[in-house]
């Protein structure tokens, strides 16, 4: 597998693999829809946000070289590239024709609410002699849940140029065609019908069926089926194009038929789509130097792109695409690394769960994106609730927008008295399960069948206690004195009760939980992260628990097990990994906590291998560019989602806060910089990253211990120097190899450009900057400076006044207040 990182922008990053080194293909989306493809160019599932209905089954397509017989995708060996908006396929048809698939989902301004795919299809002559090429699409019409049944009272029909299937109940429509006129189109009640008209070289042979009504489709389990034949001629060395669109909406044919021909009559559509994707991941751009934590940063943002949903009930991101459910838990992760790239994604997808808050101030387990259906599966507290406080903050924190702080404030301490109410006789937060797995977990582990974990849990009160810190931050933002000491007086006492009741000395570290019968779960495993990544545990005990997890029975090559392999209930796939698979979201987390508590380099370490695992195609059983979802514990292979919602959010964020030096949690009212990296690296960089309503760039040197920004109030962490170095240019910069970043400040007298080599291996680069030309050779992982003119450098100033100081209630050796 080859693959190209562009460091400057971001934009042209890819993967190139052979089909027999992948196990899927990739899943796009925009903000109304998910389409997939498989392996062999199968385009399915083709989903709509606002009915959370799967409406058009699997589109593939069949290619015939005149005079020679039919092939079927099964018969053709491509060759992928993977790219942050697309999925393209190249492959032999015959000897004399190449054809290049190209599959996108149209995104954007213009095209970005369209329930739509496209499959752009190039199809090259690389002979001497015209030739005409038979081009044969064919498509299951209608949706199709796994293991579902198809969409009832649908009606197909085709007029010749387009097929059409509309739901004669809801008027739901598709519409399918190409941007020529085919030389047959056909429907059929069973697929292998056209599938044979095909291998026969003719679509059609016989009786014609141009309409298909509900009550036919029954005969076949409401299964429909489409095709056309599209002959293409072309010329000697020449290439000719078609492009093939389903395009759907919900309220009607004459809306579906506005987007379709809107698609087909846009010839920049693609363009389009790629621009949306290079303008976003032309921000946040964390640099390290690490190539595979470097090309993490870039795929991880493209996933956020790909998931991020516009629903009837607002935004968010599903924990199961294509689905509506949009979880609390997951959300306020996905507000950590959103606020970095798309903070307003954050707070629309925030505003979702403050909306559909119980009465009581409970945060609720999950809302369904269409109808607003909500649930907590009948537990008093979880997760979700704390949760929802600590990522209030980091969105403060990042956005530092203090009129929505209070407008949010009053429903934050309902959240936070409910929290407080649900202690028990301890003084822990209790959970009073009535059920097993959904219904008996308080835990982010809560689908592991016929289990219960529920009472006092110990990563419930550290995620609780953080978020009465949280609240205390917020109060003391706002200048409530009362509730700053109410709420920080509240977490230092839940911090003494969780190490009176909750921590074991004997083994050093945390039970479980105790349960409804105070029966007591002592047995270790990687939930200890949360104490330690919440602050609860001291140094000394941080460390100790650290240590014991990157022990062999909990670590693998590809990232940290649940539990133990020595431990009794250790299986490693049961309960979705849960038992001792491997989760990237909890190697995440791991790393943060080792950053945190000083072991640096396990932290890098982590990081890359959880991205290098994603990168090994089948050997993995992972999508080149896609986080996959948790890993077997014995095979250490994806047994999950090949795209996982939530650990690309969770990637940006962990790469930020801690090699990256940013704080989502610091009060202090202004960009602080506090890189946590290995003493061999040189530097550490970001371009355009959001932060207090505004995008700031910086370069730390960690060898002369300065920090170069755009940002004339930033502070750095000593011995660092924060330096303001005027405003970013770095789009002004060209640099070759595309894979060596660039980030360029200016002033009034002169500009101050900085080369970086994200790559273990030396570099010579050539530099374009407004005319002027300059070659510079870099060794791997290094780091140089161009100097045009006298460029100024100026001490950052003062804080900004009127922000307040985190709740002094929390002990020093958690992360940096």
């Amino acid at each position: 597998m080859d693959f190209t990182y562009d460091a400057q922008r971001n934009e042209y990053c890819a993967y190139v693999a052979a089909e027999p080194d992948i196990p899927f293909g990739a899943t796009l989306g925009n903000y109304k829809t998910f389409a997939s493809c498989t392996p062999k160019g199968n385009v399915r599932g083709l989903w709509d946000a606002d009915t959370d209905q799967i409406i058009f089954g699997s589109h593939q397509i069949a290619y015939r070289v005149e005079g020679e017989p039919t092939l079927f995708p099964r018969q053709m060996a491509r060759e992928f590239t993977f790219l942050p908006y697309a999925q393209v396929a190249q492959f032999r048809v015959g000897e004399r024709v190449q054809v290049t698939e190209t599959f996108f989902v149209p995104h954007g301004d213009e095209h970005g609410r369209r329930v739509a795919f496209v499959v752009d299809v190039v199809v090259h002559n690389r002979s001497d002699s015209p030739l005409r090429v038979a081009v044969f699409p064919w498509a299951l019409l209608v949706g199709q849940r796994f293991y579902g049944e198809p969409e009832p009272e649908v009606r197909a029909q085709s007029d010749g140029r387009r097929i059409r299937a509309v739901n004669e109940v809801t008027g739901a429509a598709r519409i399918w065609g190409a941007d020529r006129d085919p030389h047959e189109c056909m429907l059929a009640l069973r697929e292998q019908v056209l599938l044979s008209s095909m291998e026969r070289g003719a679509l059609t042979d016989g009786a014609r069926l141009d309409v298909v009504t509900p009550s036919l489709a029954e005969f076949v389990s409401r299964r429909i089926f489409g095709a056309f034949e599209y002959r293409v001629d072309v010329a000697p060395r020449e290439r000719e194009e078609l492009r093939l669109v389903v395009c759907f909406h919900r309220e009607g044919t004459a809306v579906a038929e506005a987007g379709f021909e809107a698609i087909l009559a846009d010839r920049q559509v693609q363009q389009k789509t790629a621009a949306f994707y290079a303008d976003l991941l032309a921000q946040a751009r964390f640099m390290v130097p690490s190539p595979e934590i470097a090309r993490g940063v870039v795929w991880a943002k493209a996933n956020m792109l790909r998931v991020a949903k516009e629903y009837p009930q607002g935004w968010g991101s599903t924990n199961s695409p294509p689905s509506d459910i949009l979880v609390s838990r997951d959300t306020s992760w996905f507000v950590h690394g959103y606020d970095y790239l798309w903070p307003q994604f954050s707070r629309d997808a925030l505003e979702v769960f403050n909306r559909c808050l119980e009465p009581s101030g409970q945060v609720v387990e999950y809302v369904r994106g269409v109808s607003g259906y909500k649930t907590n599966y009948e537990l008093n507290i979880n997760d979700d609730t704390p949760l929802h406080l600590v990522a209030t903050l980091h969105h403060y924190n990042c956005t530092l927008d203090d009129d929505w702080l209070r407008e949010v404030y009053p429903l934050c301490r309902r959240i936070t008295e409910y929290m407080l109410s649900q202690r028990d006789q301890n003084g822990l937060l209790f959970c009073q399960a009535r059920g097993v797995e959904l219904f008996g977990i308080s835990s982010w582990r809560n689908i592991i069948p016929q289990y219960n974990l529920d009472g006092a849990v110990t990563e419930i009160n550290a995620e609780g206690y953080f978020a009465l810190e949280a609240m205390a931050k917020m109060a003391a933002v706002l200048g409530i004195g009362e509730d700053w000491r109410h709420f920080g007086d509240a977490a230092t006492a839940l911090r003494e009760k969780m190490m009176a009741h909750l921590f074991n000395a004997d083994t050093g570290g945390f039970v479980l939980n105790y349960d409804q019968a105070q029966n007591y779960q002592d047995n270790f495993t990687a939930d200890e992260v949360f104490p330690v990544l919440f602050g609860v545990a001291d140094a000394q005990h941080s460390r100790a628990i650290l240590q014991r997890l990157q022990e062999d029975d909990f670590t693998t090559p590809v990232g940290l097990r649940t539990i133990s392999i020595a431990d009794s209930w250790y299986f490693p796939s049961h309960g979705f990994g849960l038992l001792g698979g491997v989760w990237p979201d909890l190697t995440l987390w791991f790393a943060v906590a080792l950053a945190r508590n000083g072991m640096v380099r396990e932290c890098a370490e982590w990081l890359r291998r959880v991205y290098a695992t994603m990168e090994m195609g089948n050997r993995s059983n992972t999508v080149p560019g896609q986080f996959a979802e948790w890993f077997d514990g014995g095979s250490l292979t994806n047994r999950g989602m090949y795209l996982s919602p939530w650990t690309g959010a969770k990637y940006v964020w962990a790469v930020a806060e801690t090699l990256c030096g940013l704080d989502g949690y610091r009060t202090s009212g202004r960009l602080h910089i506090a890189p946590l990296v290995p003493p061999e690296w040189e530097w550490v960089a970001a371009g355009r990253v959001h932060h207090g309503g505004r995008l700031c760039s910086y370069v730390v040197d960690l060898r002369e211990r300065v920090v170069y920004c755009d940002v004339k109030d930033a502070s750095a962490e000593p011995p660092l120097r924060a330096l303001y170095a005027g405003r970013d240019v770095s789009r002004d910069v060209e640099i070759t190899p595309i894979d060596v970043g660039a980030i360029a400040f200016e002033t009034e007298d002169g500009v101050r450009i900085f080369l970086l080599n994200v790559s273990d291996v030396p570099r010579d680069t050539a530099v374009a900057f407004r005319g002027r030309r300059y070659r510079e050779r870099l060794e791997a992982g290094a780091m140089r400076q161009i100097v045009i003119g006298q460029p100024t450098l100026t001490p950052t100033g003062e804080a900004p006044q009127g922000r307040a100081p985190s709740s002094k209630k929390r002990p020093p050796d958690t992360c940096p207040n």
